[in-house]
This record gives C-alpha cells, sequence and structure tokens, in this order.
C-alpha cells in the first residue's frame, strides 16, 4: 500500500489557511530554481529496477531553506505535517519519526509559525523539509484503474498507472518511505508518497494532518488517499 499526502484547503476548515510566507524585503520566490535543483539530482538507482529511476535531491542554502510559515487559525490547532504545493512543513513529532526510519538525509530547517500580524501561533517547533527523494516511474501506457480520489490522467495518471499494473514498480517504491514523483526535466508533482512502516509510524507517534480518506476525495480533516 502507497499513501498518498496532499495538504488541501477544501479539506481544511473554512476559517483556517496555510501559506509560506516570501522573504522580506524582496518578496522573491525561495523556491529553488530549475538549475539549482533539479539539475544537480544525483541518480541512485539500485540495479535490476526497470522502468524506475531514483534521484537524490541537493542541500539546499540557509535563505532557501528558511521560509516562515504564516498560518489563519480559528479554533483549530495546527497539524504535524503540510504538504503545500512544493513546500513541506514539519513538526518535531514528524521530524523525528522520519529521521529515525529514512536515513536518507532529508534536510530540516526550524522555522517560525507566525500569523498575518507575525504573531508566532504555535508553541510546537517546525521545520521546512527538504525531501530529498525523487522517483521518476516510465508511463507503460496502462489503463488507469478506480483510485479513492481524483487523479489527474494528463500528470499523475501517467505513472499511478504505472504502480497499479507493474508488480516490480509497485515492489520499489513501496519499498521507498517517503517520495515524490519527478517528471524530466524539471517538473515535480505535488502528493508526498509515504510507505507503509513510515505511515504506521507516523501513526503510532500519534502525527496529526494524515487522517485517510474514508470516502471518494475524501471529508473535511481527510488528507491521505492510496495507491
Amino acid at each position: 500500500m502507497l499513501y498518498r499526502l496532499e495538504t488541501t484547503h477544501m479539506r481544511l476548515p473554512a476559517e483556517t489557511h496555510f501559506s509560506p510566507q516570501r522573504p522580506i524585503p524582496f518578496k522573491m520566490d525561495r523556491s529553488p530554481s530549475t538549475i539549482e535543483y533539479h539539475a544537480y539530482f544525483e541518480e541512485v538507482t539500485p540495479n535490476g529496477y526497470a522502468h524506475c529511476k531514483l534521484y537524490k535531491a541537493p542541500i539546499l542554502p540557509m535563505w532557501r531553506m528558511d521560509v516562515p510559515l504564516k498560518v489563519t487559525l480559528c479554533d483549530y490547532d495546527m497539524i504535524d505535517i503540510l504538504v503545500l504545493n512544493n513546500q513541506i512543513y514539519a513538526s518535531d513529532v514528524v521530524k523525528n519519526i522520519i529521521e529515525t526510519h529514512d536515513p536518507f538525509g532529508h534536510q530540516f530547517w526550524p522555522v517560525d509559525v507566525v500569523d498575518e500580524s507575525g504573531t508566532p501561533v504555535s508553541t510546537t517547533q517546525f521545520y521546512h523539509m527538504n525531501m530529498r527523494r525523487y522517483v521518476t516511474i516510465e508511463d507503460l501506457g496502462k489503463p488507469l484503474l478506480d483510485a479513492d480520489y481524483r487523479v489527474n490522467k494528463d500528470i499523475e495518471g501517467k505513472y499511478v498507472s504505472s504502480i497499479q499494473h507493474d508488480v516490480l514498480v509497485r515492489d520499489f517504491v513501496e519499498s521507498l518511505p517517503i517520495w515524490r514523483h519527478f517528471f524530466p526535466r524539471y517538473t515535480i508533482d505535488i502528493p508526498l508518497f509515504i510507505n507503509e512502516p513510515m505511515f504506521k509510524a507516523l501513526q503510532a507517534g500519534g502525527v496529526t494532518g494524515i487522517k485517510e480518506f474514508t470516502q471518494f476525495d475524501g471529508q473535511l480533516g481527510e488528507m491521505v488517499a492510496h495507491v
């Protein structure tokens, strides 16, 4: 089983909103450029795996990582992990679990969680995470099977269908604790995929923000679909 995590505002309470702050004073995007990041991926694919390539992303400089999280909350506690477009934020407990169960060298940088006025809104330490494991899965031209979420057939569907149909592809990606899909050249899909041992470890650690879908496309508060 693969668990697919994406934090979407449509499944959060209406009064809740998260957004990575842009840096002061230039308001420029702190996301890595394609040359700085994707072009420096190191291929680390093990021998014997067809239709898949495994990459390790580079360590990012401090100014790329030091991106505070701006939050609007209304009687709603911060969740422990957020997968927001190209950004991942994790609490202390998530950081510790990932580092314990996945010695891949993922990068964590402590950041502030603040409201619109810049006032801290959480006593929990949060980290901006540079998740460094990326996988490219070949489109095998197989039909997409039913899923418990809306799959973009032109993007995610091209590799999800390969996972659904090819046992070796599934075995490979299910052996990886966490990963994202990378489309050469230079496009990364949003969802974070988690294998069963890692997901069970997160659940056992009481991590919030990882409720599984109980109906098609999930309900309020549910962020985790299945592949």
